[in-house]
């Protein structure tokens, strides 16, 4: 009955989520942010843009740190962004006499691919669900080795999810539950082996 419970909720945890709309680049790569001063349409001639970036935590990450002009009111940033997650910016346009503010987003994903869904993560997705099957199965035919390859595939879940997480997003959150997989893989590994040793049966 145990089982059954922890299954349900890993099927609601693998539910699809929806990130914001957001320019989407990968971590630990270099990468060049671009930009455009405009003011009511217009190009200033003599413009200067500065950025502030925040980490996904809220801290500073870019501060007012200034660009590069291209000409024609374009703008470029080199960087490389360290942590994945969700982080904020802040755009401003200096024309010489006023300052324009601009908010913007940057989702930083493991692979620089953005998931609006989990079906986008056919990995992900095949591994959940043909784990829940295989262990399924093993619990209504009580069958000790199907059981331990479903108790793999629960791992091989958790590793996943913990290096690559939901919708290429990586936090604490999907660290958590990437442990949560593999500890019930753990669970039912064992479990699997003892009953598969010693013929043992849930009663």
């Amino acid at each position: 009955m145990k089982t059954k419970i922890f299954l349900i909720l890993f099927c609601l945890l693998m539910l699809p989520m929806v990130l914001a709309d957001t320019e989407t680049y990968a971590v630990n790569k270099d990468i060049e942010l671009k930009f455009t001063c405009s003011v009511d349409g217009q190009i200033p001639t003599d413009a200067t843009f500065n950025i502030t970036i925040n980490y996904p935590n809220g801290s500073i990450f870019i501060n007012n740190s200034a660009t590069t002009p291209l000409g024609n009111g374009m703008f470029n940033y080199n960087t490389q962004f360290k942590e994945t997650g969700l982080y904020k910016s802040q755009m401003f346009c200096y024309d010489g006499t006023d300052k324009f503010l601009n908010t913007g987003y940057y989702e930083i994903t493991p692979t620089g691919i953005k998931q609006t869904s989990i079906l986008d993560n056919p990995i992900l997705l095949i591994l959940g669900l043909l784990g829940i099957v295989i262990v399924i199965f093993a619990i209504a035919t009580g069958n000790p080795f199907m059981g331990f390859i479903g108790s793999v595939l629960f791992i091989l879940l958790g590793v996943y999810t913990m290096i690559y997480g939901f919708n290429n997003v990586t936090d604490m959150y999907t660290r958590g539950v990437a442990m949560t997989f593999i500890g019930i893989g753990i669970f039912i590994m064992f479990a699997s082996a003892y009953d598969w040793v010693f013929g043992g049966e849930d009663d």
